[in-house]
């Protein structure tokens, strides 16, 4: 378990919790996607679950090593370290959770994972979350995504939220607390995350990529968020933003340019095809969006960048340029809308041609 970068003002909080001997049960670990949050929810776990672990370790990653549970902590095998993701779906008892797309966190596996009760196909399920610990030293539910839970699946763990066995804690992680229930957030300590400062951010491209002339991009682009980083690496993006360099000039010029929608078409569609060939599973409409949403990120990043390079004095190219991110914003709602992809492409390039030409 490497050290954790950054995070120290949530680390702060968290250590100080800890050193209370007030510690809170039910935690909403927030903050934009990919910047670590579930990552120091399992190494706030370990200082938990690890006996030689104090409050002075979390962060550090130290005690991994020392303790037999540190290193089934470390290996990923801790008993009594439960995360629920909603790719977990696949490996449930329940068949119609096997048989679905992962597109949330459904009742049915909160009820296999944490709180029992009866799942739809009608066999019953022993809670999770009030068995003894197997190891003694207490046990960690961590809700990967937690926003994903819908109404039914969130007012069913309220009252675990509410009074959980002794030494049971529940961390909800999520990059959406506002979809969370306000009865939800009210049982929670909150700890807000936000980005990794351009040092720490640097730190971590070092030690978890190969560096090369992508770093300066991938600062750029992840915003402070790794996982938006590897996300960039994974999915290919920066050869697609290298692809679209050209296409976006001419847009910048006023040209309406069909190569816009070819190449982010090209794009998504190959990036849905990777994420459902690495999972059977995963929903292909659901790939498609995440994959939109990265272009979107990507034109915002070019808007931003022209912002960053326009002259304090130069009023008209910076109304322009705000007009850009309110239309980048815009094809943003439509997407989450459900509106048709190619319509909301194709609206977009031509109102982006549209306003540079004006």
């Amino acid at each position: 378990m490497k050290p954790i970068i950054g995070h120290h003002a949530a680390l702060d909080t968290l250590r100080s919790a800890l050193e209370s001997g007030r510690l809170h049960h039910a935690w909403i670990f927030s903050g934009p996607p990919g910047i670590g949050k579930c990552l120091v929810a399992s190494e706030f776990a370990r200082v938990l679950l690890d006996p030689q672990a104090g409050a002075g370790d979390l962060g550090s990653g130290g005690t991994a090593v020392v303790s037999p549970e540190g290193e089934k902590l470390s290996a990923g095998n801790h008993p009594d370290l439960h995360v629920v993701h909603k790719e977990d779906s696949v490996h449930a008892r329940t068949r119609s959770l096997r048989d679905r797309k992962q597109m949330n966190v459904p009742l049915d596996l909160l009820r296999e994972r944490i709180i029992g009760g009866h799942t739809s196909d009608g066999a019953m399920h022993e809670a999770p979350a009030y068995r003894k610990s197997v190891l003694g030293n207490g046990k960690v539910f961590i809700i990967d995504e937690s926003e994903l839970m819908d109404n039914n699946g969130q007012n069913s763990i309220l009252k675990t939220l509410e009074e959980p066995p002794r030494d049971t804690w529940i961390i909800l992680v999520t990059s959406r607390p506002e979809r969370l229930l306000p009865t939800v957030r009210s049982r929670c300590d909150h700890v807000r995350f936000g980005p990794l400062s351009d040092d720490d951010m640097r730190r971590w491209l070092g030690e978890n990529t190969d560096g090369g002339g992508d770093v300066d991009w991938l600062l750029d682009w992840s915003e402070g968020a790794p996982g938006m980083a590897l996300l960039a690496k994974e999915s290919n993006l920066i050869r697609c933003a290298s692809d679209l360099e050209p296409v976006i000039e001419s847009l910048n010029s006023g040209d309406w340019q069909k190569e816009f929608g070819v190449v982010v078409t090209e794009f998504i569609s190959a990036r849905a095809d990777q994420v459902v060939k690495q999972n059977k599973k995963a929903s292909k409409d659901v790939a498609n969006k995440q994959a939109l949403s990265l272009i979107l990120r990507l034109l915002g990043m070019h808007v931003r960048t022209r912002l960053a390079h326009t002259a304090s004095g130069d009023v008209e190219s910076g109304r322009r340029l705000w007009e850009l991110a309110n239309r980048i914003g815009d094809a943003e709602d439509q997407l989450q809308r459900g509106l048709n992809m190619k319509h909301v492409l194709e609206t977009l390039a031509a109102d982006w041609s549209q306003t540079c030409r004006t």
